[in-house]
């Protein structure tokens, strides 16, 4: 798509493109239409035992894509969008660690059922998931919140034309 200088372009939601490419920049607008729908089809495939898994890795791709081009938008990299994952990745191994560790200075407390060693057991789990949903939703926010970079950039025209 090439558009002459001067000219107004505004993107029409095109949802194939939205889901499917990497490539060029998208709106607030449809960055948000699309993971609505990722959202939707997400919670529907957690209803299907064994297809709804299958489902869920098959959203992983336009999950990216729509968070590329959003980055894109933004005048910034795609690959920020590793940020999450690697912090997702590196806090699921610490709080593996820190409840196995607990578990082990606790075992007898926790064969005999003891509260204080249960809550002991869930306080960096429940911490732990805890701050990583906080920054989930913290990148989320910046890439669905964050105005557009104005004018042209190196992934293509203002989808907002301006």
């Amino acid at each position: 798509m090439t558009v002459e200088p001067g000219s107004s372009h505004i993107q029409a939601f095109d949802l194939q493109r939205l889901m499917l490419s990497f490539e060029g920049r998208t709106r607030r607008s449809h960055f948000w239409i699309g993971w609505l729908i990722l959202l939707g089809a997400g919670v529907v495939a957690g209803w299907i035992p064994i297809i709804g898994f299958l489902i869920s890795i098959a959203l992983i791709w336009p999950n990216l894509a729509i968070t590329a081009k959003r980055l894109h938008d933004m005048g910034h990299t795609a690959w920020l969008m590793v940020i999450p994952w690697v912090v997702n990745i590196v806090g699921g191994v610490f709080i593996f660690m820190s409840v196995g560790v607990t578990a082990i200075f606790n075992a007898s407390a926790l064969e005999n059922e003891d509260p204080a060693a249960i809550l002991a057991l869930l306080g960096p789990m429940v911490g732990g998931l805890g701050l990583l949903a906080l920054i989930n939703l913290g990148f989320l926010l910046w890439i669905g919140l964050t105005d557009s970079q104005a004018g042209s950039n190196r992934f293509g025209p203002n989808p907002k034309g301006l």
